[in-house]
């Protein structure tokens, strides 16, 4: 990497750690998940300033796109106007710590583990990753979108019924 894109991977490397800390500290759930989704799209950013373009965009779609408009669609169908019993817990910063200490604990795990250098994937990754999913994964990835399609709406069903 150069040293703009080293510069770059730190700075959003930063971003990443603080909005993950805001989303763990906070005791407003919107804010939360809106903290969430802002984490996950600086994940993608240091994907893409990897060389991995397509998780990277796989990142966004599934994650930001799909995810965090999940938890914003949970909300909306179960905000009922009270207070949840853990939103005045004692030890708010407890999930913060143990959550940077299983990240510390990946880090040295990953730095043991001898990666390949950034940005030397084979050109062919996509292609072949595509070619996969269209061609001998076609069920599996449309059966997947099935079951996907169904969740959402058997949570519909259940959200009516609760409120008639």
């Amino acid at each position: 990497m150069s040293g703009g894109q080293s510069m770059l991977f730190v700075l959003v490397g930063v971003v990443a750690a603080v909005s993950a800390l805001y989303a763990v500290l906070t005791r407003q759930i919107l804010r939360s998940i809106m903290s969430l989704g802002a984490f996950l799209t600086a994940v993608a950013v240091e994907f893409y300033v990897l060389a991995a373009d397509f998780v990277s965009v796989v990142q966004i779609f599934v994650y930001v796109g799909g995810v965090v408009v999940l938890m914003l669609f949970a909300l909306m169908l179960s905000a009922s106007g009270e207070r949840h019993p853990l939103a005045g817990a004692d030890r708010p910063g407890l999930g913060a710590v143990l959550a940077y200490l299983v990240g510390g604990g990946l880090v040295v795990a990953s730095l043991g583990a001898g990666l390949p250098e950034p940005g030397k994937a084979p050109a062919q990754t996509v292609d072949l990753l595509g070619r996969s999913f269209l061609g001998g994964q076609l069920f599996a990835f449309e059966l997947m979108g099935v079951v996907l399609l169904a969740a959402v709406v058997a949570a519909l069903v259940v959200a009516r019924g609760e409120r008639q």
